[in-house]
C-alpha cells in the first residue's frame, strides 16, 4: 500500500547519559524507512564536538499503523538484548493514502 507517512518525534526521556564529563546529551533522532516499507528505525544519537554517540535504537512495524492510519506512543529503546533500556522516545505517525 502506497501513501504518506509524516513522522513526528514528540520528546525523549530518561536517555542514557553518554557524556562523562558535561552530563549532558545534545540528542537528535535518525529515521530511516525499510526499503521494503515495512519498519520504520529511529536511532538516537548524541552529538559532541567531532563525533557522535549512539544512545539506543528501535524498529516498528508499520503494518498496524497502515491499517489504523495513526500511532502516538512511547518507544522503549532496548539495550543489551532488551534486558535494559537506555531511554523512551515518544513517536507520533500517521498515514494518509
Amino acid at each position: 500500500m502506497t501513501g504518506e507517512l509524516s513522522v513526528t518525534i514528540v520528546e525523549v526521556r530518561t536517555l542514557h547519559d553518554e557524556d562523562t564529563f558535561s552530563g549532558a546529551n545534545y540528542a537528535y533522532v535518525e529515521v530511516r524507512v525499510e526499503k521494503n516499507q515495512h519498519h520504520i528505525h529511529l536511532k538516537v544519537f548524541d552529538q559532541d564536538v567531532g563525533r557522535r554517540d549512539e544512545i539506543g535504537s528501535a524498529k516498528i512495524d508499520l503494518k498496524p499503523i497502515k491499517a489504523s492510519a495513526t500511532f502516538d506512543d512511547w518507544v522503549k529503546l532496548p539495550k543489551l538484548f532488551g534486558l535494559r533500556s537506555t531511554g523512551e522516545i515518544q513517536v507520533r505517525m500517521h498515514f494518509q493514502v
